[in-house]
């Protein structure tokens, strides 16, 4: 009897708090939403300082702040927009309304066109929830809504359907250099790999003639964006490698990143890399070498300018040129050479790589294991762990 009148008691103390519990949510609920209200209606009558407010109570200020954009002073709207950004992806129920604000004050000039701008990063930042209502934006007749819809897929990333849109939007924009043209080509080459359809569209975009333009710079880092997918664009690329930097300006560094991101579909471009190797110092030469290392391989066409590279006075030129060229010819008498003499250079990260190319390459000579055998004792301990990994390579072939 007595456990019974004790599991009763228990029952109704949970029972109790249960109830007690639901009146502290209900009261806090309370107090949240005329908190919001407030907020919203102090944002309506011109507080700005309401809206940043409004951020912390997250995915429940959300309606407050779509009734703010749907009636409200372009100065409202335009905080009520930055506030949804600044939530995110929670944010994503006022998607419908910031589209309409980025249509409707997109066509604005001055300060009442900020809500647009503002409607157009809070898209953005609320993401991939965002994209069916961006890519319809891609085909209003307004360049401006055009290059606004581009931005804010540009920050999103790759997003599914949104390659189409984008051709046409660029195919639609006019002029060499306007604004919209540039997000347009900027959030092409953001969708990466996906947008493999919109090379021959990014090519037709570059400046034929004359100066280069912004839009080129654009187009080639897109290009570079959109990787091995790109390979089309690599005898232009090529074709920018070979001109002066007087004539081009930075557009030849761009290229030479561009065909960095491009891997082995890039050797035809290796002529032109050389080239330009021997004319740069500094980091820039650093990234042509980088380059050099990631295409990998060479054509026949190639033969030329690597083998004038195994002469050049810098050991890394040389070491990188007989790193590819051996990919070619194992044997190749320069190759071999090359190496074996680089394995003697003052520096070590110059004795590393040629220890490492040995391994990669692994020549049939048997000179090239008699060098490594006597760099195995070598000073530096970084080189003597190179060696030892190459030797390795030469005994599982």
């Amino acid at each position: 009897m007595k456990n019974l009148q004790s599991a009763i008691c228990n029952l109704q103390s949970r029972m109790l708090f249960a109830a007690l519990s639901l009146v502290l949510i209900s009261s806090s609920q309370a107090g949240q939403d005329e908190a919001i209200k407030a907020l919203a209606e102090k944002l309506k009558q011109g507080d700005g300082a309401s809206g940043v407010a409004l951020v912390k109570y997250g995915a429940a200020a959300v309606p407050a702040l779509i009734k703010v954009l749907e009636d409200s002073s372009p100065f409202a709207r335009g905080h009520a927009a930055h506030a949804l950004g600044r939530i995110g992806p929670k944010a994503e129920k006022a998607v419908p309304e910031l589209a309409k604000t980025m249509m409707r004050d997109g066509k604005l000039m001055g300060t009442e066109a900020v809500p647009a701008s503002e409607a157009a990063i809070a898209l953005g930042k609320i993401g991939q929830a965002s994209v069916p209502a961006l890519i319809e934006a891609l085909k209003n007749d307004s360049d401006h809504i055009r290059g606004l819809a581009a931005g804010a897929l540009k920050e999103i990333g790759p997003a599914k359907g949104a390659v189409p849109a984008l051709i046409e939007a660029l195919k639609k924009s006019k002029g060499p250099a306007t604004v919209d043209r540039l997000l347009i080509i900027d959030a092409l080459g953001r969708m990466g790999p996906a947008a493999k359809e919109a090379v021959p569209v990014l090519l037709e975009a570059r400046t034929k003639e004359g100066k280069t333009t912004p839009a080129d710079i654009s187009v080639v880092v897109a290009l570079g964006n959109i990787g091995p997918a790109a390979k089309d664009a690599v005898p232009w690329l090529s074709e920018l490698m070979k001109k002066k930097e007087t004539e081009v300006g930075p557009l030849r560094m761009h290229a030479l990143e561009a065909l960095s991101k491009m891997g082995p579909g890039a050797k035809s471009a290796l002529p032109g890399i050389l080239a330009m190797l021997r004319e740069t110092s500094g980091p820039p030469r650093l990234l042509v070498l980088e380059v050099l290392a990631g295409i990998g391989s060479a054509d026949k066409d190639s033969i030329p300018a690597l083998a004038e590279g195994m002469r050049d006075k810098d050991a890394l030129v040389r070491v990188y040129s007989a790193a590819i060229m051996g990919k070619m010819d194992k044997n190749n008498l320069a190759v071999v050479s090359v190496l074996i003499e680089s394995l003697k250079e003052k520096d070590p990260k110059i004795r590393i790589l040629a220890a490492k190319t040995m391994g990669d390459v692994r020549p049939s000579d048997e000179a090239v294991i008699e060098a490594l055998n006597n760099a195995a004792n070598d000073s530096d301990e970084n080189v003597q762990k190179a060696v030892k990994e190459a030797l390795s390579k030469f005994k599982k072939k």
